[in-house]
């Protein structure tokens, strides 16, 4: 979705209902499925309208979905309704059973995951050849990220896409020639992610050239990484130049107008958040995600505790916004695995057993020993919930 002004053209906003939350006291435990699941908030958003123009939902988390009028094929006039999870948080990722591991095998971290869907009157409606809508994310992504899809609600092996992340960002050459402020009724303009370094340097000669000529003074600018701009020394990188020289040298101006045009540079500086999104041409479960390095290790975990339990295991990897989750059904006192190993990693195992909960944990790195004996423990919902999303 192209966008240059920050406005929309006849776009329906509509709010979502209140999430609920899944009651977890007093719940049986028969399998470690239904155990995990006692963790999960209910982070399903419903949208109920009837399509006929183009129409921007924004989910709790700050999610903007466009949906261009004509984006269904079997579409039939009757009432829409528009399903949406967001998952911005590692803590809702992992309580949510979520997975970062794609279909090759390679380790993921995660920017941001989420499932979209539309259905009309309970008909599942199909995208059009051709179309697709338009989805902006709350958070600035991890650099070199890509869009991952998943078809499987309950198996989370990550296929890539050929779809490519944009970031809008503000058009600070036209902007200034405009004397409009970054990102408050400014102009903005597309990029893909991947072209950001190169549009950023190419947009910080131009207007360092344009500011030159209005003040008369050498302004060298360099954009950095972050998404404020910033004026720094050409010879020296690392240097920063004080953005408002000019002004304060400037002996034409008295004082009050010192003080009001570097209030109003700041704000054109200061101004310059950049709005990334993707369009999608599936529905589904969807993930931001890039990938990460990591070595193999093989590792054991026993116990003479709960065998034919069946056991789940969360591997937090500390560093990373990555997490992965192994169901193992009918344990026979040892389970082997080929750990994908990336920093620091807590292991959560747990189990339950005659309606209470056992648990333990340890931590693994590339230096670790291999082998683990399970001290297995009673403990509650609350506290391995705890246990779940802390170091």
């Amino acid at each position: 979705m192209k966008k240059t002004i920050l406005f929309f053209v006849a776009i329906i906003f509509i709010s979502c209902q209140e999430e609920k939350k899944v009651e977890t006291d007093n719940t049986p435990i028969s399998k470690i499925k239904d155990l995990a699941n006692s963790f999960k908030t209910d982070k399903l958003q419903t949208f109920k309208f009837i399509l006929k123009e183009d129409t921007l939902f924004t989910g709790k988390k700050g999610t903007k979905i466009f949906i261009p009028k004509d984006l269904f094929e079997n579409y039939t006039n009757g009432k829409v309704t528009f399903e949406l999870k967001e998952f911005y948080t590692k803590e809702d990722m992992i309580l949510n059973n979520l997975s970062t591991i794609t279909n090759k095998d390679e380790l993921l971290e995660s920017s941001g995951m989420f499932y979209i869907n539309f259905k009309e009157e309970g008909k599942q409606l199909n995208i059009k050849k051709g179309k697709n809508y338009n989805v902006e994310v709350a958070n600035k992504p991890l650099s070199n990220s890509n869009i991952y899809y998943n078809d499987n609600d309950s198996i989370f092996r990550w296929k890539l896409s050929d779809e490519k992340m944009y970031v809008d960002i503000p058009d600070i050459v036209r902007n200034y020639k405009f004397g409009l402020m970054n990102g408050k009724g400014g102009y903005y303009k597309e990029v893909k992610t991947e072209d950001l370094t190169k549009v950023k340097r190419q947009d910080s000669i131009e207007l360092s050239k344009l500011m030159q000529e209005v003040n008369s003074v050498e302004i060298p600018i360099i954009i950095p990484e972050n998404e404020e701009l910033d004026i720094f020394d050409e010879n020296s990188k690392s240097k920063k130049v004080d953005k408002y020289e000019d002004i304060k040298n400037d002996k034409t101006l008295s004082n009050s107008q010192k003080k009001k045009k570097i209030k109003n540079r700041e704000v054109f500086f200061k101004n310059s958040s950049f709005l990334y999104n993707f369009s999608s041409t599936k529905l589904g479960w969807i993930n931001i995600d890039r990938l990460s390095k990591f070595e193999s290790k093989k590792i054991s975990i026993s116990s003479a505790k709960f065998k034919e339990n069946e056991f789940l295991i969360c591997f937090n990897y500390l560093d990373l916004k990555s997490m992965t989750n192994n169901i193992i059904l009918n344990f026979d006192g040892n389970f082997e695995k080929n750990l994908k190993i990336s920093g620091k990693i807590k292991a959560i195992i747990y189990t339950g057993n005659n309606e209470k909960i056992y648990y333990d944990t340890f931590y693994i790195d590339i230096n670790s020993k291999p082998n683990f004996e399970l001290n297995l423990k009673e403990t509650t919902l609350e506290k391995l919930k705890q246990e779940l999303v802390t170091p």
